[in-house]
C-alpha cells in the first residue's frame, strides 16, 4: 500500500513539475515606449496577465511551458482580462502557441499588428 501511495505521489509530481519550459522574449525595436500586455494561458489551466512598458531597445523575457497560449491584448482586452474575464470568450485568437521550436525566440514588437 505504501508503495502504491509513493508511486502515485511521484506520478503527480512528475506531471506537475515535468512540464518543459522554453524562453521567449519580446524586444521593443520602436522609437517609443511600448505598452505590452500579455494574457497567458498555460497548459495546466492557469491564466496570467503580464503588463509592462518597454522602453526602446528593452527586451522582456519569459520562461513558459510548451503549449502555452499567448495573447497580445489591446487596452480594452487588457481591462476585460484584469476584471477576471476570459479573453477567449471574445473570440480572440492567441498570437502564438508555444512549441519547442520557439525556444529562445525574440519577437520584435514592430512586427505585431
Amino acid at each position: 500500500m505504501k508503495k502504491a501511495i509513493l508511486f502515485l505521489a511521484f506520478l503527480i509530481a512528475s506531471f506537475t513539475y515535468g512540464q518543459e519550459s522554453i524562453s521567449i522574449s519580446f524586444s521593443n525595436d520602436n522609437k517609443y515606449v511600448y505598452h505590452l500586455s500579455l494574457i497567458i494561458y498555460t497548459p495546466d489551466g492557469k491564466i496570467q496577465t503580464r503588463v509592462s512598458d518597454l522602453t526602446p531597445n528593452e527586451i522582456k523575457s519569459y520562461s513558459l511551458p510548451v503549449n502555452t497560449e499567448i495573447y497580445i491584448a489591446d487596452l480594452n482586452q487588457e481591462a476585460f482580462a484584469m476584471n477576471e474575464n476570459d479573453i477567449k470568450l471574445t473570440g480572440a485568437k492567441p498570437y502564438i502557441v508555444l512549441s519547442y521550436s520557439d525556444d529562445k525566440r525574440i519577437i520584435r514588437l514592430s512586427s505585431i499588428k
